[in-house]
């Protein structure tokens, strides 16, 4: 079903004038901002403060508004010149709007804790007490003003450039495959998606083919890898963070032992991944268990589940739940805000895309009629609920901290599941049992691989430039801490890291689906044992609150303690439990 997004509810198109009127009034805004306030934050009165504060969103959202309809508009058809071009010019104008507001930032920075205290006596501030805390945790990293300028406009030629790089050449691929008989030529979303098939031969000719697609352009693509990671780690050493993971680990608000502790328990449970996959090579009879083999289907039957069937499933999943979490989902699918299907020049994966809480969210799918593609529409309309439900916030706290961005996104997986297991008979609970066990391995050990690969490229690459196979020799070493002896790698596999665009476009993102997963089961237990009527209204109230308070002090209101050591094995726990039920049916 070609259906597909109406961003004219944001502007009427690549030409419309609103375009540059947002740009002046936000040029006007700022220049009148740097007027009356530079050099004078730390003694503001509350009143002026809080005007300052509403200044501050209102440019960011009249400076980034057309770069993000132009990213959108860009992600649906790489190729189109025009879409480039905009994307270049509006990030431009962007950035010089937000360089004349730099002198605030980091005049918030500079203030003491006993100022923001006399601050937030002033009723009306109280709401931005986690965005005034927030801006003073980067001081010791922040940079002078001139500095910070000139790296939000090196940024453009740099990163930024690099990234869409990137994503111009991989958006770009297409495969010719032969499937049922027929000479196709296929994006990479849809070979990934032909590695569900039950056909042995073709999931592993769809494998190799993705890889020696990616290997072919190996040259530029491992070039970007390189060039990405020294900038990453030269920021890191301008800015005197005493390790890699350390910006991501202050920006998300959880301690970095936290995440290196994700990793301890991930990896000391990876035994009952590698069980299940045993458990799997053996209904399947397969002796020697490829990568290309973990997303087999159980049965040479397989569904097909079209578009309307996807919204239908999930409709009818979250209903039980919640009325409030339905009326977000249709609007959705009634108010053109859903990019479907996967087409030449479309940037692949899936995502849901939310800026700021005067405009509404976005989804983009590459749906293949797959479950898995009912599981990834489940996920990204709990990105949107969640984004829906924090617009009553204001902008500076309609956001969501990076651990808890994939709490909503998860639990709307759950809930799927919970919906199929329901009333099912044995064989359907045995195959909804693998695609959660499944679930398990994408979401969080492979996850933690791909993070525990990140970091391990960034320490080779301090050494100095790395070969595209040095990161193949890594990739390889963490694929077998994760799946032991039970997955054997093919030969292309050496080439599974230049494949995921979250580690070329995020630092350290991966993570986060991989802890968001334990908090999500953590939550899900409590569910289960409180039920809907009792657990839903907290759980909504959580997800409204968006980014105004730490991560710890949100699930602190849902009875989650994140500094817990028992919090990791109760998710733990859950995943045992789903392992048992699958071992009993197989």
């Amino acid at each position: 079903m070609d259906i597909r997004w109406d961003l004219t509810q944001l502007y009427s198109g690549p030409t419309d004038p609103r375009l540059e009127t947002d740009h002046i009034s936000a040029n006007a805004l700022a220049d009148a901002l740097d007027a009356k306030f530079r050099g004078t934050v730390a003694n503001l009165p509350g009143e002026q403060l809080l005007a300052l504060m509403h200044g501050l969103e209102d440019v960011r959202y009249y400076s980034y508004r057309p770069v993000w309809y132009a990213r959108l508009a860009f992600d649906t058809n790489t190729a189109d010149e025009s879409a480039k071009a905009l994307l270049d010019k509006v990030r431009l104008e962007s950035t010089r709007i937000s360089e004349k507001i730099t002198f605030a930032e980091l005049e918030l920075a500079g203030v003491s804790g006993e100022v923001v205290s006399n601050w937030l006596k002033f009723e009306p501030l109280r709401e931005y007490q986690h965005r005034l805390d927030s801006a003073r945790r980067f001081k010791p990293h922040l940079l002078s003003e001139a500095e910070e300028r000139l790296s939000a406009k090196k940024n453009l030629s740099g990163r930024n450039a690099w990234t869409q790089l990137y994503t111009e050449i991989t958006s770009s691929i297409r495969i010719p495959m032969e499937v049922d008989g027929v000479e196709r030529d296929l994006s990479v979303d849809e070979v990934r998606a032909l590695r569900t098939r039950p056909e042995r031969e073709l999931r592993a000719a769809a494998t190799a083919a993705m890889y020696a697609a990616y290997q072919s352009r190996e040259h530029v693509l491992t070039y970007i890898f390189n060039t990405l990671y020294q900038d990453w780690m030269l920021e890191v050493e301008t800015r005197d963070y005493p390790h890699v993971l350390e910006p991501t680990a202050l920006g998300d608000e959880i301690p970095r032992l936290s995440i290196e502790g994700l990793f301890a328990a991930t990896q000391a449970n990876a035994p009952v991944l590698q069980e299940f996959f045993r458990l799997k090579a053996k209904v399947l009879n397969i002796p020697d268990f490829m990568s290309y083999d973990v997303l087999a289907p159980l049965t040479a039957e397989s569904k097909s589940y079209p578009y309307a069937d996807a919204q239908a499933l999930v409709l009818e999943a979250f209903a039980p739940f919640s009325k409030r979490m339905t009326e977000i989902t249709k609007g959705f699918f009634d108010g053109g805000r859903v990019d479907v299907p996967p087409r030449p020049g479309k940037r692949g994966g899936a995502y849901c895309s939310s800026f700021d809480p005067r405009d509404p969210a976005f989804l983009l799918l590459n749906h293949n009629d797959r479950l898995d593609d009912v599981f990834t529409l489940a996920h990204e309309l709990g990105h949107g609920i969640h984004a829906e439900l924090s617009r009553t916030q204001r902008p500076s706290n309609a956001g969501h901290s990076t651990p808890l961005a994939e709490t909503a996104s998860i639990f709307c997986e759950m809930l799927l599941a919970d919906h199929l297991l329901n009333g099912a008979d044995d064989a359907t609970r045995r195959n909804i049992l693998q695609d959660l066990l499944e679930k398990v391995s994408t979401t969080l050990f492979r996850q933690v691989q791909i993070t525990k690969w990140e970091l391990a490229a960034h320490e080779e690459r301090a050494k100095g430039m790395v070969s595209s196979e040095r990161y193949g020799q890594l990739w390889l070493e963490t694929f077998a801490q994760t799946y032991g002896d039970a997955v054997q790698p093919t030969p292309a596999d050496c080439w599974g890291w230049i494949v995921i665009p979250h580690v070329v476009s995020y630092r350290f993102y991966c993570y986060s689906y991989a802890y968001g997963m334990l908090i999500v089961l953590s939550l899900y237990n409590l569910y289960k044992q409180q039920g809907a009527a009792a657990f839903a209204p907290k759980y909504l109230e959580f997800l409204s609150s968006g980014d105004s308070a730490t991560p710890q002090e949100l699930m602190r209101r849902l009875g989650v303690d994140l500094n817990d050591t028992e919090f990791w094995n109760g998710g733990f726990d859950v995943i045992q439990g789903w392992l048992e039920q699958f071992k009993a049916l197989v």
